[in-house]
């Protein structure tokens, strides 16, 4: 018979930095996903509704047990600016959120998965298995609640003592009959730094996300036209957002936000710096830190709408030095044309939002930034070809010009 402490111990020895068993019958945490789904929460994420989510069963029929794992990914750089307006003399800089820094953690994760896997076999020849890192029908915080690896925070991401909440979660299905661990305790107390930091209000209450509200959904998962109500709200995020993550005391202590940090460090200096680290775990996984490039030179063809930067703007990018996607100005992302965004992201999850998306966010942000330089590059991205881009850009440069 297969012991739980193997199977963590594999886990831990695959380079796992967290790992937990959890029983297959989570039922009230699946039934209360199912009535989030209900009420909306979800928003335009239409494969939150697969009813497999709410019965393992429906997609392992012999499932027992659920091995639940967790992959540190923080890097100690400075949280997110909070949306702190920055100065016209300054460079506006752009946020993307720390998951999507480095490699696309999906290739990562499932390569550590399949290791665990074999192993498994390993331990157990006749195992039946099911592997998934948040793109499969199972609802990964749910089992990961009653593994022992963290709780839910009332940010609704799950929370280790030791690590924070900055890791990627895997899960494994598996007909073995494990003994379970016991659920870690809600350590959340009377805080409630992440309901009171959410820009658009997208925690509705503790331990309940409008999902539909939240910036990564805008930024990333809404393919559509951003309500205008929340773009302002949306600040200088350009994917993602991580402000209910920086706020929480279990993240770090008296961290400086990358506002002050660009403010006050050289060129130099700007790179993970002694005094910056966090309290939260580190990763050990090189390929999670910012990704750093050298200044895109060229852009699409001239001709087609949205496609040629000025060539103040085009200069202003080329003369500049390399740059990392912990954040990066809005002239160096703006110089990416649709073909250096499929190269450059072709192993990121950036990838998701696609081209227009990209487009799209960047309009918001550069009317966010109420920097009048950036009237020419919306000027083209106005003369678009998608209709999305096209609304986005013209209601950036309404509200730029009317400044």
């Amino acid at each position: 018979m297969v012991s739980s402490f193997a199977v963590r111990e594999r886990a831990i020895d695959l380079g796992f930095d967290l790992a937990g068993i959890a029983p297959i019958g989570v039922w009230k945490d699946l039934e209360f996903s199912r009535r989030w789904v209900e009420k909306g929460f979800n928003g335009e994420m239409r494969y939150l509704e697969n009813p497999k989510r709410f019965d393992p069963h429906l997609v392992l029929p012999s499932a027992k047990s659920v091995i639940c794992v967790g992959l540190v990914y923080d890097t100690p750089f400075p949280c997110s600016s909070f949306h702190l307006p920055v100065s016209a003399a300054a460079t506006p800089r752009a946020w993307i959120s720390r998951y999507a820094w480095g490699q696309d953690y999906h290739e990562i994760m499932r390569a550590k998965l399949e290791q665990l896997r074999a192993a498994l076999e390993d331990l157990a020849p006749a195992v039946e298995t099911r592997a998934f890192v948040d793109t499969g029908p199972i609802v990964e915080r749910a089992f990961a609640r009653f593994s022992g690896i963290g709780w839910m925070g009332k940010n609704t991401c799950i929370i280790n003592q030791e690590k924070g909440s900055w890791f990627f979660l895997g899960v494994i299905l598996t007909n073995l009959e494990l003994a379970p661990d016991l659920p870690a305790p809600d350590r959340c107390g009377s805080c409630t730094a992440c309901l009171e930091t959410c820009p658009t209000g997208a925690l509705v209450r503790p331990y309940v996300m409008d999902a539909s509200r939240c910036i990564s959904y805008f930024s990333i998962e809404l393919k559509g036209s951003i309500p205008e109500l929340f773009r302002p709200k949306i600040g200088s995020s350009v994917f993602g957002c991580d402000i209910c993550q920086d706020v929480c005391p279990w993240n770090s202590s008296h961290q400086p936000s990358a506002f002050s940090y660009q403010q006050s460090l050289s060129p130099e200096r700007q790179s993970a710096d002694e005094h910056y680290v966090k309290k939260a775990a580190a990763t050990k996984v090189p390929q999670f830190h910012p990704m750093t490039f050298a200044p895109i030179r060229s852009t699409l063809e001239e001709g087609s709408a949205c496609k040629q930067l000025t060539t103040d703007h085009r200069q202003r990018t080329t003369d500049a030095a390399s740059f990392s996607l912990f954040n990066p100005t809005l002239d160096a992302l703006a110089s990416f044309s649709e073909d250096d965004f499929r190269r450059i992201f072709a192993h990121s999850p950036i990838k998701r939002v696609k081209y227009r998306g990209w487009l799209r966010n960047l309009c918001v942000t550069m009317r966010n930034s109420g920097d009048e330089r950036f009237v020419p590059w919306l000027e083209r991205a106005a003369q678009h070809s998608d209709p999305i881009v096209r609304e986005h850009a013209a209601w950036a440069l309404e509200r730029l010009r009317s400044k």
